[in-house]
């Protein structure tokens, strides 16, 4: 497990996930695709690679739709 890459996509998230709406996967919300992809050329960019990331968090894509309901569930409790 790589602590570089988890710091990495938690502060990415930090800095680039901002949504009041819930991930709507049953309709097939793209939002997590796009901003995993978006993490993994940035993390690239910064020496990390997408095998670092997956070692250390598993599916970059998923962990989005988690981010995604996370933030919206607190910005909906505010």
């Amino acid at each position: 497990m790589s602590q570089r890459a988890i710091d990495f996509v938690n502060n990415w998230i930090d800095a680039n996930v901002d949504t009041a709406k819930p991930a709507d996967m049953e309709h097939h919300d793209k939002r997590p695709q796009r901003l995993a992809e978006r993490c993994s050329a940035d993390a690239q960019a910064a020496g990390i690679s997408e095998t670092e990331i997956n070692d250390g968090l598993g599916d970059l894509e998923v962990c989005m739709i988690a981010a995604i309901d996370r933030i919206a569930l607190a910005k909906s409790d505010q």
